[in-house]
């Protein structure tokens, strides 16, 4: 993305918000280098998934989400899928700062309501994606109440910013279904197992455990959106049966992984 939105001019007040589609060509993946804007942007995937890598969480965002990155963050994007066709990827919208002071302080997941879907599609044929009236005003306005008062979901990681804690997650993160416990992790570190859940806790929002469990999340989205099965997928996250796989994935996405490999197809 370059430095300007609508040609010579950024965002401002009088001009505050720019609503992008964003079409795929069927390649498998496109990827966009780490950047930043004084803007706020907003990426919602219409198909495959979205990976986003924004200061120190990492997104991954399916159908139906919205991945919100705060104003000056850097951060990068790559779209994946196994069955990406032609057309309508999804959408990306920036804020002018002004318009993102109740919005989350961090990057963070949010769930897309139908009625702010419905808004977006809307917004998204306003011409020069910017809204030309008062009633285009009045779109966007009910639109940002809808995010305002969107529910954030747990599909985001947060890094540990000490640096033991950090090589320890990102070793997870790698290769979610090592079992190390908590008891090793902390002989590894060289700290108690208290010290360590504390900290890691107080860094990061999460139980390792809870931590553990939206990185095979994560993971278990990427390889099902690549073409994997559900019990190839499972077991290669480390999973004894596919019915806890199953259970965990329909808990937090409120969908069944077979169900969720499907929508795209």
């Amino acid at each position: 993305m370059g430095n300007n939105y609508y040609g010579d001019r950024r965002l401002t007040d009088e001009m505050p918000i720019l609503v992008s589609a964003q079409h795929a060509d069927g390649n498998a993946s496109s990827i966009k280098n780490v950047h930043h804007h004084p803007e706020g942007q907003m990426y919602i995937p219409m198909q495959g998934l979205i990976v986003i890598e924004a200061g120190d969480v990492r997104q991954v965002l399916p159908r139906g989400r919205l991945g919100w990155i705060p104003p000056n963050m850097p951060h990068g994007a790559s779209a994946h899928g196994n069955s990406i066709k032609p057309g309508l990827a999804g959408y990306t919208v920036h804020l002018v700062p002004s318009l993102c002071a109740e919005l989350p302080a961090q990057s963070r997941v949010m769930a897309m309501s139908p009625l702010a879907v419905s808004l977006l599609e809307r917004m998204a044929s306003w011409p020069g994606g910017m809204p030309a009236d008062a009633a285009g005003r009045r779109l966007m306005t009910v639109f940002l109440d809808e995010m305002r008062m969107a529910e954030e979901e747990p599909l985001h990681l947060i890094m540990p910013s000490h640096p033991r804690l950090q090589a320890m997650a990102m070793e997870i993160a790698e290769n979610p279904a090592d079992e190390t416990d908590l008891d090793d992790w902390a002989g590894k570190l060289g700290w108690s197992r208290r010290s360590l859940t504390r900290h890691f806790r107080s860094q990061t929002g999460m139980s390792l455990v809870e931590w553990r469990q939206v990185a095979r999340l994560q993971k278990g989205m990427e390889l099902l959106n690549g073409g994997a099965s559900v019990t190839t997928v499972a077991l290669s996250l480390g999973y004894d049966s596919v019915s806890s796989f199953i259970a965990l994935f329909r808990r937090i996405l409120g969908t069944t992984p077979a169900r969720f490999a499907q929508q795209d197809a």
